[in-house]
């Protein structure tokens, strides 16, 4: 038997549009000689929709496409997800359509959020005037026996075939953990992720396709295919499965240990950055990015990032108006590698100096200019931000944010200055993670004017460049400040994982970190790290979008819900607890 999978339908709340690509599909698939076609979880509306799926207005027109996708399923079979109202509640269910019917709603048992209650079997949902069950039976395709599962349930089935309808989002490495999972499940297992198209306001989606039979792989399309679509026949000869992500770092426990695997790692999280970036320029129709690109690490994996998001959507490099920003405390160090980089990237270089518009709004506003106090290191951020977003007001686009995730979580970012952008890439990795990703670049791209300015910017020290430089060297070294990233990282992993207690934190960090760093230097970042960690929390209440690209997230929408004004009273007793024992 001939099965179709593929990543139709997603885009948010736009269920006209995803009723036209889920029939094009079926009618591609027709064409191919396809008899069962698996679609992804709440395709009809989108997965996305958070709050809009309490609206009728939404349910109701899905409900209706759930019929118009019936009638569109002559001589084959279609699965495909919708949110139901039903009982009183919403439930997120998978229609079945075959030759031109709706045979049965199948329920999800694990709700995928919290606008959806657990869906049990039993009843019937009124359809166009029909009594459509809702059911979990198996039904008949082809004189073989397949069943519906979503990808949030665990629970084996048993069946000639299973269509699982995906709706899972990207995190790095795991299209190689999906096929390794659905592995272990008896006979074939046919399974279509959520499409790109889906809303990047806090995760993003990748449309892979897998039909897997026996342990082994029988067709794949891989997370961000072009065309996620794929064809497969039931009878063919599998393939092995993909090499499965080998264990963490013991110090950076949210990546692989170094070699290969590592590598592609580093190529999966820049890759799903800029699908999430393409996607959301899709999505509101602008071609064009304002960057500002500093020479540091974070701004260097920005543009990294905005130039494979053009090329994405094929859209020239001169849609990214990449500028250096330099005022009272850059270097000539960085400026140089922040105009070798955008050269070898192929991306015209630009540089704004703001130093007299920060000194016109000093006058403004009766500051010297001579104290070197928050106002005058906060004043060059801001005036950063708004060059940069006037400039995508300018050219009708976005300005990509290069902030990342240890500075929100340290809070080592300017209110309002670099703490705020249009879609913020690296908001969902670490600095440590970043550091990986330059460093597997520069080696993928050995001898380019690009990797030479990379290596030079991963050996220069970390930096906001907000003071004057002493004798032409940087006046402020981050890491003096915050303490080291790779423990800051390390402790923020564990808290956000676990919650792990500071004793915990320490016991783990000691046995990882031996040698490199002593309990007491432990216990003194440590503490140094909650403070910040809680001083900091209304930056993050009022993030800009961004992707969430590992297991660890500090989204105020979805990931890490905690009221700003929270006490860290109780961690810092624990962290001097610690401090004493060591």
């Amino acid at each position: 038997m001939r099965i179709v999978c593929a990543a139709a339908g997603g885009k948010p709340a736009d269920v006209r549009l995803n009723v036209e690509g889920m029939r094009a599909v079926i009618a591609r698939a027709r064409a191919d000689g396809a008899r069962l076609v698996v679609l992804p979880q709440l395709c009809l509306t989108g997965i996305g929709c958070g709050d809009l799926f309490y609206s009728e207005t939404l349910t109701d027109a899905a409900l209706d496409a759930a019929q118009e996708i019936a009638l569109a399923t002559a001589d084959l079979t279609c699965v495909y997800g919708l949110p139901v109202r039903t009982g009183g509640h919403i439930v997120s269910m998978a229609a079945v359509a075959q030759n031109g019917r709706l045979l049965q709603l199948v329920p999800n048992p694990v709700p995928p959020g919290q606008w959806f209650a657990p869906g049990a079997a039993g009843g019937h949902v009124n359809v166009a005037g029909h009594k459509v069950p809702v059911s979990r039976a198996r039904i008949k395709v082809s004189g073989k026996t397949v069943t519906v599962r979503f990808s949030q349930e665990n629970t084996q089935p048993a069946a000639d075939i299973t269509a699982v309808v995906g709706g899972e989002p990207f995190l790095a490495g795991a299209g190689p953990a999906r096929a390794h999972r659905f592995a272990q499940w008896p006979g074939i297992t046919a399974y279509a992720n959520a499409s790109v198209r889906e809303s990047t306001t806090d995760r993003v989606y990748d449309g892979q396709l897998l039909v897997l039979r026996s342990g082994k792989v029988l067709s794949e399309c891989p997370p961000f295919s072009p065309d996620a679509y794929l064809l497969c026949d039931t009878d063919a000869s599998g393939g092995v499965l993909p090499t499965a992500v080998s264990p963490p770092d013991p110090r950076f426990p949210y990546a692989p240990g170094e070699g290969a695997a590592r590598d592609a790692w580093c190529r999966d999280l820049t890759r799903g950055a800029a699908r999430a970036l393409a996607t959301r320029m899709e999505n509101i129709g602008v071609h064009h990015l304002t960057l500002g690109v500093s020479g540091g690490l974070d701004s260097a994996h920005a543009l990294l990032v905005s130039v494979e998001a053009l090329r994405m959507l094929s859209l020239p490099l001169e849609n990214l108006v990449a500028v250096s920003l330099p005022a009272f405390g850059s270097t000539r160090r960085t400026q140089d590698n922040a105009a070798r980089l955008m050269a070898g990237l192929g991306v015209k270089p630009r540089v704004i100096p703001i130093g007299d518009s920060v000194r016109q709004h000093f006058n403004d506003i009766g500051h010297s200019g001579e104290t070197h106090d928050a106002a005058y290191e906060n004043a060059q951020a801001r005036e950063r931000t708004q060059v940069l977003m006037d400039l995508a007001n300018m050219v009708g686009g976005l300005m990509v944010g290069p902030g990342d995730l240890s500075e929100l979580a340290l809070g080592f970012t300017t209110y309002g200055g670099d703490h705020m952008s249009m879609y913020a890439v690296n908001s969902g990795l670490p600095k440590t993670a970043i550091r990986m990703i330059l460093a597997a670049y520069a080696e993928d791209h050995a001898g380019s004017g690009a990797a030479d300015a990379l290596i030079d910017i991963l050996n220069t020290p970390v930096s906001p460049e907000l003071l004057p430089p002493k004798d032409g060297e940087m006046g402020q070294h981050t890491e003096d400040i915050v303490g080291p990233y790779d423990l800051n990282d390390f402790f923020l992993y564990h808290f956000l994982r676990d919650f792990a207690a500071p004793a915990d934190l320490m016991a783990r960090a000691h046995a990882a970190f031996a040698g490199q760093y002593n309990r007491h230097e432990i216990a003194r970042w440590m503490k140094n790290f909650f403070k910040r960690f809680f001083a900091s929390q209304f930056k993050r209440s009022c993030l800009p979008d961004g992707p969430q690209l590992l297991s660890m997230t500090v989204s105020p929408r979805g990931g890490l819900w905690m009221p700003s004004d929270a006490s860290s009273n109780l961690w810092l007793a624990a962290c001097d607890r610690t401090l004493i024992k060591s």
